[in-house]
């Protein structure tokens, strides 16, 4: 009678185990040879943006992005490479989102998406910059706070 129930719980812990959410690190964009998804939409608004790389024997990279979608029930968040300047030390992003089927309920909703990656090439991010349909907004890491968008980049 215990095995049926030992069986699923291993199921489920085998599935999580398997999903994207469980990855602690994502590979750094630049670096991933898979394609963006289409289905993914850029969302309306950042609020604020923070960047920060760990001190360990593997420095990771950590992006914390606050964010608006258009309609509640935005999934698969993330932050999608655009093209610039390898040069710059800038690295920007697309703040994007799969928009729900149902998307009749009209209010912006806050939205969070924070991302580690543990290939980033830490030692050449000064900036990092995260764009969206209305704004941008920037993280000096270099000064630890909060600045202005500057690349020329494009999103891909």
């Amino acid at each position: 009678m215990k095995r049926p129930i030992l069986i699923g719980a291993l199921t489920v812990f085998a599935a999580l185990a398997a999903s994207p959410l469980a990855a602690d690190t994502r590979p750094w964009p630049w670096k991933d040879k898979t394609p963006p998804d289409p289905a993914l939409v850029t969302l309306s608004s950042v609020k604020g943006v923070t960047a920060s790389i760990s001190q360990s024997d593997k420095p990771i990279l950590t992006v914390t992005v606050e964010a608006s979608a258009p309609v509640p029930g935005y999934s698969e968040l993330q932050l999608t490479p655009r093209i610039g300047d390898p040069k710059d030390l800038i690295f920007a992003f697309d703040a994007k989102g799969r928009p729900p089927q149902d998307m009749s309920t009209q209010v912006e909703t806050p939205v969070t998406i924070t991302l580690e990656y543990a290939d980033a090439p830490t030692e050449k991010v000064g900036v990092v910059e995260i764009y969206s349909q209305g704004n941008c907004k920037a993280f000096s890491i270099t000064d630890n706070k909060e600045t202005e968008c500057t690349s020329a980049s494009l999103p891909q």
